[in-house]
């Protein structure tokens, strides 16, 4: 027997190690795990024995980790890097107060850019919660895609198929992780930041890499490191919207053929929506309405604030600053007048974690017989 999709298995099977490490914590699965590697390569030639201790070994990795793992006290090397980056960030916070914003400007500019959100008062949190828009105001993938986006427009898509491109490639994780690092190095972006960089590598080499081993290779590297950020909101809400939007809103483009970017737009914002909604509704106990049908205008506006908000932060001139006030003015109108009208979202929902399990199986069920339905469909054809 030969392991199908080896990097997803093991992911899986670490983070089922970390939940189980969770009820049951020891540090003897260390020795477990390593004595399970060196069996399963000795037993390399047998495959169903040794992929039997690889598998094995994986989850007694993960309950390993979590036993050994003080969220106290993290790797001193990215500790160090986590405190530089911070004090980074306080510097450009400082810099993005003197350049005249007015305070609601700046505090928003501040979450969208910077990733500081404690100056947000509480009117402007509940406004954007209430349209399911509180994503925006937190720094994810999205802020970190919307800067890689114009990088691809203008450099990888032109040099992929260079020589030269090796070259570029420096630059380009210089980037992506300069910017994770300015915003403070949250957990979400540090995701965001190795999925785009194996994503970078992947083009360059050509290579036909599913966007899924990316996904969970990026989430192996972290939980490699911090076990614990599996029980993060942040952690589990980013990759459930990575995972839907791979799973389900990617085939429908391609099978449906959507060339119209509002309706793109659309379907992905209810995909990612649709994906996070059980967990959502578990954390903060209500379910915005409009958040798919807000995410069309908000998402572009939101775009520009960042490439205006960089141009301000590096390039201070008094034209963008005013086009920056006026965009973050522009988008707080439409929230707080999205927000203002009635029905648009349901509270007082108290689910158990049992229940949310359930809804993740049968959506799970639904996508899995989706694909075996396509796939079926293709052959055919």
């Amino acid at each position: 027997m030969s392991i199908r999709q080896p990097i997803i298995w093991a992911t899986l099977l670490y983070i089922t190690g970390i939940l189980l490490g969770n009820l049951f914590s020891s540090i003897i699965f260390l020795y477990i795990s390593v004595a399970l590697l060196a069996t399963g390569t000795i037993l390399r030639k047998k495959t169903h024995i040794a992929d039997a201790l690889l598998f094995s070994f994986w989850i007694t990795l993960g309950m390993a980790r979590i036993a050994v793992d003080d969220p106290q006290h993290n790797n001193t090397c990215y500790e160090a890097v986590y405190q530089k980056a911070q004090e980074q960030n306080q510097k450009l916070r400082e810099r993005l107060q003197n350049t005249g914003l007015d305070n609601e400007a700046l505090s928003i500019s501040s979450a969208l850019l910077l990733g500081q959100k404690s100056e947000l008062n509480r009117e402007t949190r509940k406004s954007y919660a209430q349209v399911g828009a509180s994503h925006l105001l937190a720094l994810s993938g999205m802020h970190l895609g919307i800067l890689y986006g114009l990088m691809y427009l203008l450099f990888i898509r032109r040099i992929r198929f260079s020589e030269w491109k090796w070259f570029w490639l420096p630059p380009i994780l210089l980037t992506i992780w300069g910017y994770a690092f300015i915003a403070g190095m949250p957990v979400s972006l540090v995701r965001a930041s190795i999925m785009f960089s194996l994503a970078t590598i992947a083009t360059l080499a050509q290579a036909d890499t599913p966007p899924m081993h990316i996904l969970s290779l990026s989430a192996l590297i972290i939980l490699l490191f911090t076990p614990n950020a599996l029980f993060q909101i942040g952690f589990q809400l980013s990759f459930i919207a990575v995972f839907f939007i791979l799973a389900l809103y990617i085939p429908i483009r391609e099978r449906l053929g959507l060339r119209n970017k509002i309706v793109n737009l659309l379907v992905l914002s209810a995909v990612a929506q649709l994906g996070t909604a059980p967990l959502s509704i578990y954390y903060f106990h209500s379910l915005p309405l409009l958040g798919a049908l807000v995410s069309i205008i908000l998402i572009p506006l939101t775009t520009i604030i960042i490439y205006l908000g960089l141009l301000v932060l590096f390039i201070p001139l008094g034209c963008t600053t005013w086009l920056l006030g006026t965009a973050i003015s522009i988008q707080e109108w439409i929230v707080r007048m999205t927000g203002s009208l009635p029905y648009t979202t349901i509270t007082d929902l108290y689910p158990t974690w049992w229940q949310v399990l359930l809804v993740y199986m049968l959506l799970l069920c639904i996508i899995a017989k989706s694909h075996i339905k396509w796939s079926r469909e293709d052959f055919n054809l």
